[in-house]
C-alpha cells in the first residue's frame, strides 16, 4: 500500500471486480459481481465508479428483482460511486453513494500475491450495512449486511 500512497494511479477497469456476498431468506448466501468502469487513487484520495445496470449473480430473475426501485434503482441511478481516503494500516475510510443518499464504509487493504510496485494489484474488503443506502427489504428476504471484496489492478496514471 506504501507504493500507492506515494503516487497517482488509474483503476484498470478489465483488470478489477468488485463481489458481494449477502444472506438471502436467512439461510442462503448470494454472491454476486458488479463491474468497475473505472477509478484512481491520488495520494491519499480514491475513486470508484460501478456499474449497476451489470451487476449480476448468476440468476437474470433476481438480478432483474435487484435493479428495481426499491432496492438499486438501476435504471434511474445505473453508478454507484465510492470514494475514500487511505489511513495508517491499510485502511481506506469512505462513502458509497447510491439512490441520492450516502453511507460510510471502511475497508481493509492489503496487497494481493502478485502485487509489484509498478503494478499494484490489491485486495479491498468490508462490510456494508444496506439499510444506511435506504434498501428497504425485510431481512429476512436479503440480509441487512452485505460482505465487499473489490479486487483491484492499478496503472499508472497518464
Amino acid at each position: 500500500m506504501t507504493a500507492v500512497r506515494s503516487a497517482n494511479w488509474t483503476v484498470v477497469a478489465e483488470g478489477t471486480t468488485a463481489r458481494f456476498r449477502v444472506r438471502n431468506f436467512g439461510l442462503n448466501r448470494v454472491t454476486g459481481t458488479i463491474p468497475v468502469r473505472g477509478g484512481a487513487v491520488q495520494g491519499t484520495a480514491v475513486r470508484a465508479e460501478l456499474d449497476l445496470v451489470a451487476l449480476d449473480t448468476g440468476n437474470p430473475k433476481r438480478d432483474a428483482d435487484l435493479r428495481k426501485p426499491n432496492l438499486l434503482d438501476s435504471a434511474a441511478r445505473a453508478t454507484l460511486r465510492f470514494t475514500g481516503t487511505a489511513v495508517d494500516g491499510g485502511l481506506v475510510e469512505g462513502t458509497l453513494a447510491l439512490r441520492g443518499t450516502t453511507c460510510p464504509i471502511t475497508l481493509t487493504v492489503r496487497p494481493a500475491p502478485d502485487d509489484r510496485p509498478d503494478a499494484p494489484h490489491l485486495v479491498a474488503t468490508g462490510v456494508l450495512d444496506r439499510t444506511a443506502l435506504g434498501m428497504r427489504v425485510p431481512r429476512f428476504v436479503i440480509g441487512r449486511h452485505i460482505e465487499v471484496t473489490v479486487d483491484a489492478r492499478l496503472a499508472p496514471a497518464p
